[in-house]
């Protein structure tokens, strides 16, 4: 049964962001098993979508974990440090944005691909935590997941003429 995303990208709550943090340091030690369960998930779920990767997924895995790893952190952060300024390449939503604008522009991932990647990235957690992937830390991943599919969206729909939003210096 699909998660339906556009409900889930609510208010994430301290709650919400311990349970990233706690999980995040449990999947750290097994990173490298996390990005090869998220990837054969997703190929089981979408055998068409391993045409878009090349063979060595290995650069690819590293990305991956590198954008998990990025996100986490700017989860986690404190409440007084999102009003604190902070350079384009650790702003968040700038980051975000610019990676749906390339996934968008560059390897034209339609909207519907992201129904398949959440559900890759909570199976691939959920097989590699075990137990320690409770309920709560599911619907914190759920609610994170939703957050970032719905600004890379934001980000594909800045491509084409008349678009209005720069993400160049995120883009590099």
């Amino acid at each position: 049964m699909p998660i339906d995303y556009g409900r889930m990208a609510m208010m994430i709550t301290p709650a919400h962001r311990a349970a990233i943090r706690r999980s995040w340091e449990l999947v750290t030690p097994i990173a490298d098993t996390a990005a090869d369960l998220f990837y054969q998930r997703l190929f089981e779920l979408r055998p068409d979508y391993r045409a878009l990767f090349k063979s060595d997924l290995v650069p690819q895995k590293k990305k991956l974990l590198a954008m998990l790893a990025f996100i986490v952190k700017a989860v986690d952060w404190p409440e007084e440090a999102w009003q604190e300024s902070v350079d384009a390449e650790q702003d968040f939503f700038l980051v975000v944005l610019a990676l749906g604008r390339r996934h968008g522009e560059l390897y034209r991932i339609p909207d519907e691909s992201y129904d398949a990647v959440g559900q890759a990235l909570l199976w691939a957690l959920d097989y590699g935590l075990g137990e320690a992937f409770t309920v709560e830390t599911k619907e914190a991943w759920s609610r994170v997941y939703a957050l970032l599919s719905k600004t890379m969206k934001m980000g594909r729909c800045a491509i084409g003429e008349g678009s209005v939003i720069a993400l160049q210096t995120a883009d590099g």
